[in-house]
C-alpha cells in the first residue's frame, strides 16, 4: 500500500471512530465522504454524503461532490440533478458548473454543456480546467479551431493537465492533424499514464493510420492500467481484425461484451467478424444484439441484412430489411459494398459512397503538393491488398506485363499478404517496381508515392474488404483514379477518375458519378489471356453431377442470388425435365436455405448441386460440364462471368441500372454475344428456356463464343493495354495543360497521342 493509500484509509478510520463517538455530524461525515471518495469506495462516499445532505440540504458543497462521485459510476442523470442543484444554491459555484457542464458534454447535451462552461469562463477567465472542458464541448460541436485556441490557452495557464494535452488532441484530429493529435495524446499520458481515453484515442489514431502493431500496443497498454476495460479489450479486437488476424479478434471481443453486455460497438465489431470468417448465424444474432441496444442506429440492422442475405434467409432478410426502412429511407446507412448487394440504385449507392468517403476525408488532411517535373514516362502505382490467388490478380496479371515500358513505369504497391503463389510471383515479376507496404501506415505509404513522384495512382479495391481508400484520401499523385476492384462511383473528392466504358454507364446513369469518366472501347474489364484452364475436364459423377440432363450454371458467390432471380431458376428446372442448377457451395446455411427454397417452389431439393471451391485451373477447366451460366441480379457476375467466357460457357443476363447490374453485359457485347443480354427478368427467363428447349442454337452460340474468344476485345488484351495507357495519357495532358478533369472517351486503335515527352507514338 502506497503512503498515499495507507493516509486515506487511515483518515476514514478516524472519521469512523468519531461518528461512533460523537453521532452523526455534518463535518465528520462530509470528511468520511471525501476520504471514502479519494480510496475507491463511491457506494460508501455516496451514503456518507446523502446522510451529510438530510443533516444540511442547502450545502452547495455536498450536492457537488455527491455529483461527480454519481458520475464516477454512470449515473448521469443523477448527477446531473446533484449539480444543478448545487447552482441553484450557489449560482456563482465555478467547480459545480465546470462538472455540470462536463456531464452534459459526455451525455452528447454538448450544445448546453457550451453555455455552462462559458458562465464558468466568465467568473474564472484564467481556470485551466474550464478552458480544457470547453474545448472538448467545441470538438463535439465541430468547431475545431475555436477548440484548439481555447486548449492552447489551458495548456499555457496549466502545463501540466493531462487533459488539455488530450482535449488538444481530439481538436487536431477535426482539422486533419493525425501528427499533431498523436503527439499531445502522448504529452497527456506522460503527465497521466492511466488517462484511458487519451490513450485509447491515441490507439485510434494510429488504428486509422493502419499501424496495427502500434495500435494494438497502445490499447494494451491501456489493458495495463484498466484491465476491466470493455472498450479497451473492444479496441484490441479492433486492431488485430483490421489487420487481417480475425481469429485473433474474437477473444478481445468476447472480453468486451463479458464486461459490458450492453457495449453495443463491441457486439457489432464482433459481429462483423463472425459474418467474415462464415459463422454467420452467430454473426446475425450479434447484429441483433448491436440493434437492440442502439434502437436508432441503423448500422448494425443494414449489416444483419447483409448477412442474411448470405445465408439466402430471405423471410429474415426481408423483415429486417422491413425494419430498417420503417426507421429510414437514407442510403448512408450502409456501408457501400453492403447497398450495392442490395439495391440497383446508382443514386442510393452514389449516396452511401459520399457519406462514407467523407468520414475518410475528415481524418485526414492532404499531403504538400510535390513540385511539376518533367519525366520522360508517366508513373503508374496500382495500388491493391489482392496481389495474391484472388480474382483481381487473375484479372490484371498481362496488363502489368504488357504496358509500354517507354511510356510508363509501373509501380505495384501491394498492402495484403503474400501468399507466396505463382500469380504473386507473376505479378512482383510484371512491375518495373513492386513494394510490399502491409507494415505501413496511410500516411506512410502515400508519402512514398509522392516522394516518387508518382503522376497515376490507381486504387484497386475501392470500398471493398480491407481496401485502403484512406491512403488516396491523402492526395498521393495529382492524378487519382479508381478501377476494376469498386464497381461504382467512389463519391469521393480525391477520386478524380472512373475507368468504364460506355454500357456499364450509360449516358443517362452518368449523374450518379462523382468522378469524371474515362470511357474505353470495347469493355472496361481488363482480362488475362494467359489464364490456363486445366487440360483435364473432370466426370460428372466425379463433380456430383448426374450422368445425363441440361446443366443450368451459376459459380457467383451465394449472396448475390435473389429470391426474384431464384424464382425464375426454378421455373426453369421445372420446364426443362432433368435439368439441373449448379451453383458454387459458397456455406452450409446458404445450401439449406437455397435447397429449401426449390422444394417451397416444387422442385426437388437434389436438383441443386453444390460445388466445393478448387484450384483456379481445376475450376476453369470443370466449366465444361455446364450447358449455360445464368447470371444474378442486382449484382451481376464479373471475374466469373470472364471465366466462363473464357472456357467457352455463354451466359445469359439481365442488365439493371447500376455499373454492377452490367458487367456480365459489358463483357457479352465485348465478345460479340450482345443478343444474350435482356433487360427484364421476363425476357431474361425466356430467353433461357429458349437456349435450354434448342440445343442446335446453343452449340451455334458456343461455337460463336469460342470463334470470338480470339478476336473480339474482351480477350484482346494487347489492345486493352494500349486504350488504357491512351486514357493515362489523356489524363494526364489534361492535369499537365492545368486543367481540372473531365469526361472523355479513348478512341479505338489507330489514334495519335501525345507522349510525356512530346513525340508520336
Amino acid at each position: 500500500m502506497s503512503a498515499r493509500n495507507g493516509n486515506i484509509q487511515s483518515g476514514v478510520g478516524t472519521c469512523r471512530r468519531a461518528l461512533a463517538q460523537d453521532g452523526p455530524r455534518f463535518e465528520l461525515l462530509f470528511g468520511l465522504g471525501a476520504a471514502q471518495q479519494a480510496s475507491g469506495d463511491a457506494f460508501g462516499a455516496i451514503e456518507s454524503y446523502r446522510r451529510c445532505l438530510r443533516l444540511n440540504p442547502d450545502a452547495p458543497e455536498i450536492h457537488n461532490n455527491l455529483g461527480t462521485v454519481l458520475d464516477q459510476i454512470g449515473h448521469a442523470e443523477e448527477a446531473i440533478a446533484c449539480f444543478r442543484q448545487a447552482l441553484a444554491l450557489k449560482p456563482d459555484y465555478v467547480r459545480a458548473l465546470n462538472n455540470l457542464g462536463k456531464v452534459l458534454r459526455e451525455a452528447g447535451q454538448s450544445t448546453e454543456a457550451l453555455d455552462v462552461l462559458q458562465r464558468a469562463l466568465a467568473l474564472a477567465p484564467r481556470n485551466a480546467t474550464t478552458l480544457t472542458n470547453l474545448g472538448f464541448a467545441l470538438v463535439q460541436l465541430g468547431r475545431g479551431g475555436e477548440a484548439r485556441r481555447r486548449l492552447t490557452r489551458a495548456i499555457a495557464l496549466q502545463p501540466q493537465l493531462a487533459e488539455a494535452h488530450h482535449g488538444l488532441g481530439e481538436a487536431l484530429l477535426t482539422e486533419g492533424d493525425t501528427q499533431g493529435a498523436l503527439a499531445a495524446f502522448q504529452r497527456a499520458l506522460a503527465r497521466k499514464p492511466d488517462l484511458l481515453e487519451a490513450r485509447l484515442q491515441w490507439g485510434r489514431v494510429l488504428l486509422g493510420e493502419c499501424r496495427y502493431t502500434e495500435a494494438l500496443d497502445a490499447f494494451q497498454q491501456a489493458l495495463r492500467h484498466r484491465p476491466h476495460s470493455a472498450e479497451a479489450h473492444h479496441c484490441c479486437g479492433l486492431a488485430r481484425a483490421e489487420s487481417g488476424d480475425l481469429e485473433a479478434a474474437l477473444p478481445s471481443y468476447d472480453a468486451a461484451v463479458a464486461l459490458d453486455p450492453r457495449h453495443a460497438g463491441a457486439h457489432l465489431s464482433r459481429a462483423r467478424v463472425l459474418a467474415a470468417v462464415q459463422r454467420l448465424p452467430e454473426a446475425v444474432d450479434g447484429f441483433h444484439r448491436a440493434a437492440a441496444l442502439r434502437p436508432s442506429d441503423t448500422e448494425a440492422i443494414g449489416e444483419e441484412v447483409y448477412a442474411l442475405t448470405k445465408m439466402c434467409d430471405w423471410p429474415a432478410a426481408r423483415a429486417a430489411r422491413q425494419t430498417l426502412e420503417n426507421l429510414t429511407t437514407d442510403a448512408e446507412v450502409f456501408q457501400p459494398f453492403a447497398y450495392l448487394s442490395l439495391y440497383d440504385d446508382p443514386a442510393g449507392l452514389l449516396s452511401s459512397c459520399r457519406h462514407y468517403a467523407a468520414a475518410i476525408v475528415r481524418k485526414r488532411a492532404p499531403l504538400v503538393p510535390a513540385p511539376r517535373s518533367a519525366h520522360d514516362r508517366i508513373g503508374v502505382a496500382y495500388l491493391s491488398r489482392d496481389y495474391f490467388s484472388h480474382a483481381t490478380a487473375y484479372l490484371i496479371a498481362e496488363l502489368l506485363e504488357l504496358h509500354a515500358r517507354d511510356d510508363f513505369k509501373i509501380y505495384g504497391v501491394s498492402y495484403g499478404p503474400d501468399d507466396g503463389s505463382a500469380i504473386r510471383r507473376r505479378i512482383a515479376s510484371a512491375c518495373e517496381c513492386f513494394i510490399d507496404v502491409a507494415g505501413k501506415s496511410d500516411q506512410e505509404v502515400a508519402s512514398w508515392l509522392r516522394a516518387e513522384r508518382i503522376d497515376i495512382a490507381v486504387d484497386l479495391k475501392g470500398y471493398t474488404a480491407f481496401g485502403r481508400s484512406g491512403i488516396f484520401a491523402y492526395r498521393p499523385a495529382p492524378i487519382q483514379v479508381s478501377y476494376l476492384g469498386f464497381p461504382g462511383s467512389m463519391g469521393a473528392p480525391f477520386i478524380d477518375y472512373l475507368i468504364a466504358d460506355a454500357f456499364v454507364i450509360p449516358e443517362a446513369e452518368r449523374c450518379f458519378y462523382e468522378e469524371k469518366i474515362a470511357y474505353l472501347p470495347g469493355c472496361y474489364q481488363v482480362n488475362d489471356r494467359k489464364r490456363r484452364i486445366a487440360e483435364r475436364t473432370p466426370e460428372r459423377v466425379a463433380v456430383g453431377l448426374p450422368p445425363q440432363g441440361f446443366v443450368f450454371c451459376c459459380f457467383n458467390n451465394n449472396w448475390k442470388i435473389t429470391e426474384e432471380v431464384f424464382e425464375v431458376w426454378m421455373r426453369l428446372l421445372q420446364a426443362v425435365e432433368g435439368s439441373v442448377l449448379w451453383l458454387l457451395g459458397d456455406n452450409p446455411w446458404a445450401e439449406q436455405n437455397l435447397r429449401r427454397e426449390a422444394s417451397v417452389r416444387g422442385v426437388a431439393a437434389e436438383r441443386l448441386i453444390f460445388a466445393g471451391r478448387m484450384g483456379h485451373e481445376e475450376h476453369l477447366a470443370r466449366h465444361r460440364l455446364a450447358d449455360l451460366f445464368l447470371d444474378t441480379l442486382p449484382v451481376n457476375a464479373h471475374t466469373t462471368a470472364s471465366d466462363a467466357l473464357w472456357t467457352g460457357l455463354p451466359i445469359v443476363t439481365c442488365a439493371g441500372r447500376s455499373f454492377a447490374a452490367r458487367v456480365a453485359g459489358s463483357l457479352l457485347h465485348a465478345v460479340g454475344l450482345g443478343e444474350l443480354v435482356t433487360t427484364t427478368l421476363q425476357e431474361y427467363e425466356r430467353l433461357a428456356l429458349s437456349l435450354a428447349r434448342e440445343p442446335q442454337r446453343l452449340r451455334g452460340l458456343r461455337a460463336k463464343l469460342l470463334q470470338n474468344r480470339a478476336t473480339f476485345p474482351l480477350f484482346d488484351t494487347p489492345r486493352f493495354c494500349k486504350h488504357l495507357e491512351a486514357a493515362y495519357r489523356q489524363m494526364w495532358l489534361t492535369q499537365r495543360d492545368g486543367k481540372p478533369p473531365e469526361t472523355f472517351s479513348v478512341q479505338p486503335l489507330g489514334i495519335e497521342v501525345e507522349r510525356p515527352g512530346g513525340s508520336s507514338p
